[in-house]
């Protein structure tokens, strides 16, 4: 393949990017304005031709797909805990377009398959590398016209490629945004879920359109006040709505169902006890930051507490009546209807854990005549711990919902057959109908994401899941 020939100032100006990006030392020449006297009658006023600059230092741009572990090069505190597949249990292979995967077909992958790296990488290859690097990955494709302002620089070691820190293009620095950590989720052992301020980035529809950070998003790094740094993967931590960011650590790694094994532990393992000021969120050609006052990752609570509720659901019993460990100890149960800025949250019991205490008698009056099929939540809260959320069963009235949303869902792909996005979540509600332990969170989730893909109008403006 012939290299796109470069204009005698666009190779100056990529010689001089490649030499900062690579390492090299800089060369300089002095212009004649700036020699002494003496020394300017030897330049001679006719114009010189400008030598090429030698092949090695001229960068050919192109993409490529990255493993986790190249793709975070240089931007993370370390790559050693990145495994070279992550395994997935769920069918969303093509969620995301920038997630690389080894799915082949329904067939080939009827046990699943791995998610790989990371599609569509900008990099910056020294063109005398350049056959060298293709023969390592075959990925590479040439980028036509202007070169990427984001991109990340790629050295040959003998065979193996070295990748540079990414050179970011930040589009954005935001510090109006809010972040709350939530811990035991079904998505992970902690969950932050950011809300942005007066200026809009993260997607939070079922569309991407409208949004600068959406599907398309090929990384998020989480870093904390001490400098540590950690870089998250799909469909683990990173989400189509990317506003939720997720995580298991070493210590419990049971409560995320929807992947057959949390990747990178040993580092996600080390933001507990550290405190969150900062989320980047990595597009194929900007960067977007996220600056907070701080998000301190409690310790998890090391034993398990489940909860039964009683028929009519106006009562909550704990498995555990001893808080004797849990400093300043309360448990809240609330009723949430919708999601996102729009939902409408009404507490249903405040109190102080009590030792001894074992049935929690819920204000049911208060959700008299409000919509049924809402999500109900507990959690216990401490000085200790982070706070728990205790799983609450699917209640009758989501059950419901999701028996409606079940048959409109079929009504549409009727018309629709190739909505491969409500085909899964389709499946995911029927599924759900089914496990005599499905959880009111879960079910939640699924009826905000069903309420949107069944409706005919696009972009409701609602927070659905994953």
């Amino acid at each position: 393949m012939s290299l796109r020939k470069l204009s005698t100032s666009a190779a100056a100006l990529i010689l001089a990017l490649s030499l900062a990006a690579c390492g090299s030392p800089s060369q300089s020449s002095t212009p004649a304005s700036s020699l002494p006297e003496e020394s300017q009658s030897s330049v001679s006023s006719e114009t010189q031709a400008t030598p090429e600059p030698a092949e090695d230092n001229i960068l050919v741009f192109g993409t490529a797909t990255l493993t986790y572990a190249e793709f975070y090069s240089g931007d993370v505190s370390s790559m050693d805990s990145f495994d070279a597949v992550t395994s997935a249990t769920t069918s969303k292979y093509g969620i995301m377009p920038n997630m690389a995967t080894d799915f082949v077909d329904e067939t080939a992958n009827a046990d699943g398959y791995h998610i790989t790296g990371v599609k569509n990488v900008n990099v910056a290859v020294p063109a005398s590398e350049l056959e060298a690097y293709k023969a390592v990955n075959d990925s590479f494709a040439p980028i036509e016209g202007e070169a990427p302002t984001q991109y990340k620089t790629v050295k040959m070691e003998g065979n193996k490629a070295v990748y540079s820190a990414t050179q970011f293009n930040i589009a954005d620095t935001v510090t109006d945004a809010t972040a709350e950590l939530q811990t035991g989720t079904s998505w992970g052992d902690y969950q932050i879920n950011v809300t942005d301020g007066a200026k809009v980035h993260l997607r939070n529809t079922r569309e991407d359109e409208g949004f600068d950070i959406g599907g398309e998003i090929q990384g998020i790094i989480l870093e904390t006040d001490s400098g540590f740094q950690v870089g998250m993967e799909h469909l683990q931590s990173i989400w189509v709505q990317p506003y939720e960011v997720s995580f298991n650590v070493l210590a419990d790694n049971t409560h995320n169902t929807h992947i057959s094994g949390f990747d990178n532990l040993p580092e996600l393992s080390k933001l507990v006890g550290e405190t969150v000021t900062k989320i980047t969120y990595i597009m194929p050609d900007s960067a977007y930051v996220y600056e907070f006052d701080g998000i301190y990752i409690k310790p998890l609570y090391e034993g398990t507490i489940t909860a039964t509720v009683s028929d009519s659901y106006d009562s909550v019993t704990l498995s555990t009546s001893d808080f004797s460990a849990f400093e300043k100890g309360k448990l809240t149960v609330t009723y949430t209807l919708g999601s996102g800025r729009s939902r409408e949250v009404t507490t249903l019991l405040e109190t102080e854990l009590a030792d001894g205490t074992a049935d929690y008698v819920l204000e049911v009056s208060a959700i008299d005549g409000l919509e049924a099929g809402g999500t109900y939540g507990a959690v216990i809260s401490s000085d200790t711990y982070a706070d728990i959320t205790v799983a609450l069963p699917i209640s009758s009235g989501q059950e419901a919902a999701l028996e409606t949303l079940i048959a409109a869902a079929k009504e549409k792909l009727a018309v629709e057959p190739d909505n491969a996005t409500l085909q899964e979540h389709l499946r995911e509600a029927e599924e759900l109908l089914a496990n005599t332990s499905a959880a009111s969170d879960e079910a939640g989730s699924l009826i905000s994401e069903l309420t949107q893909l069944t409706s005919n109008e696009a972009g409701s403006g609602e927070r659905g899941g994953h």
